[in-house]
C-alpha cells in the first residue's frame, strides 16, 4: 500500500469520494446484521404559483425518523403549519416502518413547539452557541 495523506476540504465533498465513504460505511453495517434503509421525505408549503412558504425534510434511517430541517415562513406561524408538516412526515414514516422520530432544536428555535407535539428531550448541549442551549428530542410513534 502508498503511502497514506490526509486531504481536507470545507464545503461539499466529491461525490465520488462521498460514494466510496457511503459504501464503506454500507457495508460495515451489513457485516454486523444491518441492512441499512434510507429515505428522504421532503414535503413543502406551496400557493398556486409554486411559492415555497414552509417545509420538512426527514431522513428515515432503519426504523428512526430525523427531522433535518423544519420551517414555516414568519407570519404564517402559530396557524399550524408546522404541526401539520410534522404529522404528515410522522404518519409518512409509519407507514414505511419508523417507530419512533427525533431532532434538535436550539433554545431559541422550537424546543416547546415540539414538546407540544409529545417529543421528550433526551439530551443536550449546553453553552453552544454561547449562551444557549441545543436539545435533542424525541417520540415514539
Amino acid at each position: 500500500m502508498d503511502t497514506l495523506t490526509y486531504e481536507l476540504t470545507i464545503g461539499r465533498p466529491k461525490p465520488k469520494d462521498y460514494k466510496t465513504l457511503s459504501e464503506g460505511m454500507l457495508l460495515y453495517h451489513a457485516k454486523k446484521g444491518h441492512q441499512r434503509t434510507s429515505e428522504i421525505i421532503n414535503i413543502f408549503l406551496k400557493d398556486r404559483y409554486k411559492k415555497v412558504y414552509g417545509g420538512i425534510i426527514v431522513t428515515v434511517l432503519w426504523n428512526g425518523m430525523e427531522i433535518t430541517s423544519l420551517w414555516v415562513e414568519e407570519s404564517l406561524r402559530g396557524k399550524g403549519y408546522g404541526r401539520s408538516l410534522v404529522t404528515t412526515a410522522e404518519q409518512k414514516a409509519k407507514e414505511i416502518g419508523c417507530t419512533f422520530a427525533y431532532t434538535n432544536t436550539f433554545s431559541w428555535q422550537a424546543p416547546e413547539f415540539y414538546k407540544k407535539l409529545g417529543y421528550k428531550p433526551f439530551g443536550t448541549l449546553d453553552d453552544f452557541p454561547p449562551g444557549n442551549t441545543l436539545t435533542y428530542l424525541m417520540k415514539k410513534l
